[in-house]
């Protein structure tokens, strides 16, 4: 096998691709710092351009009253943080129908 080729770790089962349990958590983790992430990047453009709004209106004398809709500057999403976001999704697909 050359160090481009990937060993098969998907089992076929009828029509499907069964993940091993590792692959599968992976994916979990994967999907859970995804979401965290859009969070982030979405709570800090709506930060960031509220503020730089906020900073322009003072700039020409203006009092501002108004709140941004995110209240203080995002955090970068920890470790802990995407854990505890990877177990809600795991619960979500263990529940039986």
């Amino acid at each position: 096998m050359s160090s481009e080729e990937k060993p098969n770790t998907h089992t076929h089962k009828g029509d499907m691709i069964m993940a091993n349990p590792y692959e599968l958590r992976y994916d979990i983790y994967q999907q859970a710092q995804n979401r965290l992430m859009e969070k982030f990047h979405n709570d800090h453009d709506m930060w960031h351009q509220f503020e730089d709004w906020k900073r322009d209106r003072e700039a020409d004398g203006d009092n501002i009253t108004a709140v941004s809709p995110v209240a203080k500057r995002p955090t970068f999403p920890t470790h802990e943080e995407v854990l505890v976001e990877a177990e809600k999704i795991y619960k979500f697909v263990q529940q039986k129908c």
